[in-house]
């Protein structure tokens, strides 16, 4: 896996060990609660590295289609936030749901500011059978490779 040299401290023809590459956050669940008065909670719950080691996102908002998904997306950010102990500063850019490839699916886009170098990511999967849960692990796919260095940090 080659990763960006914002995050390696050793030569660039140097390949990272299987530890460090294998050191990823994983969806365990996530929902959306909606609430009185037209509004909803996003909750993701991730396994991080070590032995267990869950992170919890929330977020508050608006209901709606579109808002959901958002939500979903701010909350597997806010997720990925605290596991790498505020590391990495992460901006949303955007949730898209699309149909291609005779398939649903949901594109996310997120700034990640690390360091004074800011870098836009994309992730997409294909959210056939929830939307809510397309978006989280769309999000995660963007943001993991740039989070899986600094987690291999703090095992």
């Amino acid at each position: 896996m080659a990763l960006p040299s914002i995050f390696t401290t050793a030569s660039r023809d140097q390949q990272p060990d299987d530890s460090q590459s294998s050191v990823r956050l994983r969806l365990v669940s996530c929902r959306v609660e909606h609430g009185r008065n037209a509004t909803s909670t996003a909750v993701i719950e991730c396994e991080g590295p070590g032995t267990g080691l869950m992170t919890t996102g929330r977020i508050a908002g608006s209901a709606s289609p579109a808002g959901d998904l958002r939500l979903m997306a701010l909350a597997t950010l806010d997720a990925v936030t605290q596991a790498t102990c505020g590391a990495l500063r992460l901006e949303l850019v955007g949730v898209k749901p699309l149909r291609a490839f005779d398939e649903n699916l949901v594109v996310v886009a997120v700034n990640v500011h690390h360091e004074g170098v800011v870098h836009r990511v994309v992730g997409s999967a294909i959210a056939d059978d929830d939307p809510v849960v397309g978006t989280a692990k769309a999000t995660l796919h963007a943001i993991n490779r740039l989070a899986s260095p600094l987690l291999a940090r703090l095992t």
